[in-house]
């Protein structure tokens, strides 16, 4: 698209603007995912399956939102990447912003989506760390159990003792 020298500083805040107008509901749209997450964090610690299972459909949905605006992030700023000139793996918010001179508010946004996916990965690896442990937990206690009814299995007498036989199986020491 031919843009008359004239109108070029024009068109080029134009695609500016709809490249900040593309990147701050993404910010937005990664703050709800923190949320989200968070609410996560606290139904697996109280263990509520209800709860995680709505949780998980709502974030699925606020992650295919995320995916349907990075892509629009993404068109804008290969659009305004090459009417500067610019390609490949260093085109991004912060190459764009130094092509254009600096203070073009791109850098700030950037840095506050990234701050933002941070928190959400940071949240995410911490409820995948949890979650882990829940698993483990419960596949330790069902390996106890099929254990417990193939034959002799460690575990708690009555008096707290270890045991090796299957026929008084206590998971814990009454005798704390």
């Amino acid at each position: 698209m031919a843009v008359p020298k004239q109108d070029a500083p024009g068109v080029i805040k134009t695609e500016v603007d709809h490249l900040v107008a593309a990147v701050a509901p993404l910010i937005e749209l990664y703050q709800k995912l923190s949320r989200l997450l968070d609410q996560e964090r606290q139904s697996l610690e109280k263990r509520n399956p209800e709860q995680m299972e709505s949780l998980a459909a709502e974030i699925g949905r606020v992650l295919e939102e995320i995916q349907v605006c990075d892509q629009l992030r993404q068109k804008i700023t290969r659009q305004l990447g090459a009417r500067l000139g610019l390609s490949g793996a260093r085109l991004n918010l912060q190459s764009l912003d130094q092509s254009l001179g600096g203070g073009s508010g791109l850098l700030p946004l950037r840095e506050q989506l990234k701050a933002e996916i941070d928190k959400a990965e940071k949240t995410n690896r911490h409820n995948q760390a949890v979650f882990k442990g829940v698993l483990t937990a419960t596949d330790s206690m069902l390996r106890a159990l099929k254990e417990s009814t193939q034959g002799p299995a460690a575990s708690y007498n009555r008096k707290g003792a270890r045991n090796a036989s299957g026929a008084k199986f206590h998971f814990i020491s009454k005798q704390l």
